[in-house]
């Protein structure tokens, strides 16, 4: 009985292990990286459409504020005032300043990542596997910094919201796990397109053809393609040489 059951131990620790792979594998690994490009695709348009969004905030809150410096100025109270109203509202003028000057840069990171992302989606799209080199490598260079703001923040109020600095710790490298599970299947059908490009070379046979009066040689022509089960060839004749 111990070894039917090792087995069958076994055989379903296979079938979970193939379940879990079958979205990387050659059958699969195309479709996974189209659906995966379209949800990077939403995703970093709603990134940028929140950043714009509290950009465009921030700029009505500091035109509110200097309105407000006027007014004070132009009435009077803004230097008489005992609670020395002049260095609160300089304060609150460089905050916004800095907000400001925060929220472009962020627009300026969220439109390149939006850029990076509808490069991916025509590369897996369109097979082209240099458009989707760009998305890579801000992926990666993201995850990287991403990381390390987690690490910093991890003694600040912040854990509290997520109920303390384990938990806090856990969700977020756990996201982050997931976002590196995406890369990677980014990067394995890149893979794979740079390995179907370099084996869809053209190798172009003669074949003697002794028919007198015909032409001399029959052309054919090899294709290699990524099927279901590894590369499989397609072969397809023509008499002049071309497909």
């Amino acid at each position: 009985m111990l070894p039917a059951i090792r087995t069958g131990v076994k055989w379903s620790c296979r079938q979970s292990w193939d379940m879990l792979m079958s979205p990387v594998t050659p059958r699969n690994l195309r479709t996974t990286a189209l659906l995966t490009s379209i949800y990077q695709l939403l995703i970093a348009h709603s990134i940028l459409f929140v950043v714009l969004l509290c950009l465009a905030h921030a700029e009505q809150m500091r035109n509110l504020l200097d309105m407000d410096i006027l007014d004070q100025k132009d009435s009077g109270f803004y230097n008489m005032s005992p609670f020395h109203n002049d260095m609160r509202l300089k304060t609150a003028a460089q905050l916004a300043d800095a907000t400001e000057n925060a929220l472009y840069v962020l627009s300026g990171i969220a439109s390149v990542y939006a850029l990076s992302a509808i490069a991916l989606f025509f590369g897996v799209f369109k097979n082209k596997p240099s458009l989707i080199i760009p998305w890579l490598v801000i992926e990666f260079l993201g995850a990287i910094a991403v990381a390390v703001i987690i690490f910093m923040l991890k003694d600040t109020k912040l854990p509290i919201l997520f109920g303390g600095q384990c938990a806090y710790l856990i969700i977020c490298y756990t996201m982050l796990l997931l976002d590196g599970v995406k890369w990677y299947v980014m990067h394995s059908f890149y893979q794979s397109l740079r390995t179907m490009n370099k084996l869809r070379e053209i190798a172009t046979v003669a074949i003697p053809c002794p028919a007198p009066g015909a032409i001399p040689y029959q052309f054919r022509r090899e294709h290699m393609y990524l099927g279901s089960n590894g590369y499989k060839h397609i072969l397809t004749e023509s008499p002049d040489g071309q497909c």
